[in-house]
């Protein structure tokens, strides 16, 4: 399918969707109140189960599940040989590479929220990353705190002008989002050096890697709230949506 159509459809989903009552259900485990809060200040009273808009649960729990699958039976034992192949500097190194070439998609959604602090921040780390790190395989703005920044994205610049998160909503392997965070994936990726590459064998080779090295990171924070939580799909939820508004917040 044509990037600019997905686009669209995505974009008319959000706006469609919005508005939309879910059915309210008991939620097994408590909602963080404090972050509820936050969210209906800055969004209104969400309609789904709980502070945070889930109007498709059956679905998501659903595909929750193959996702908890997927990770525990598939993903588990190739990480275990992953990180058996490659020690921790090295995986480090490829996600500050990874990081680091996502530049443009940071300094675009910066300057589309008028957020010239963070651009330029955002390119003089880029700069001395590039050049003294090696391509960015080396993080040495690291322990520079005037240089550090959340990182933006389309999904925040959409919020900056107003637009609501949409529905929560849960993708094949890919996991988490909302109508709004996925909208704002596809628009990101046109900006992101990776679309460029060619052939598309060595660009999805790229793209695949980046996202599994991040959820290889990621991995033990996700066995740890899952042996944590009385509901597994609803402390991901909350853990998502709290990220997400922090990000928005600065």
């Amino acid at each position: 399918m044509n990037k600019r159509l997905l686009l669209l459809c995505l974009t008319l989903c959000v706006i469609l969707l919005q508005g939309c009552a879910g059915k309210k259900s008991s939620s097994a485990l408590n909602q963080d109140v404090a972050a509820g809060q936050e969210y209906e200040e800055t969004y209104g009273e969400g309609e789904g189960n709980g502070p945070y808009p889930d109007h498709l649960e059956g679905f998501n729990r659903g595909v929750f599940s193959f996702n908890d699958g997927f990770i525990t039976y598939v993903f588990t034992p190739i990480d275990t040989v992953y990180t058996g192949f490659f020690p921790p500097d090295i995986r480090t190194g490829f996600g500050n590479f990874y990081r680091n070439l996502g530049y443009p998609v940071r300094l675009i959604n910066a300057l589309l929220q008028f957020k010239f602090d963070k651009m330029a921040k955002e390119t003089a780390s880029f700069a001395l990353n590039t050049f003294f790190g090696v391509g960015g395989l080396f993080n040495i703005t690291h322990n520079m705190p005037s240089l550090q920044s959340s990182p933006e994205d389309f999904s925040q610049t959409l919020a900056f002008y107003g637009l609501d998160s949409g529905t929560y909503l849960v993708l094949p392997i890919l996991g988490p989002t909302t109508l709004r965070d996925a909208v704002g994936s596809v628009a990101d990726s046109f900006a992101h050096p990776l679309s460029f590459v060619t052939p598309d064998s060595a660009k999805y080779a790229l793209i695949g890697h980046d996202r599994a090295n991040s959820a290889s990171a990621k991995l033990p924070a996700y066995k740890s709230i899952k042996e944590e939580s009385f509901d597994h799909y609803t402390s991901m939820k909350d853990v998502y949506f709290q990220y997400r508004l922090g990000l928005e917040k600065e």
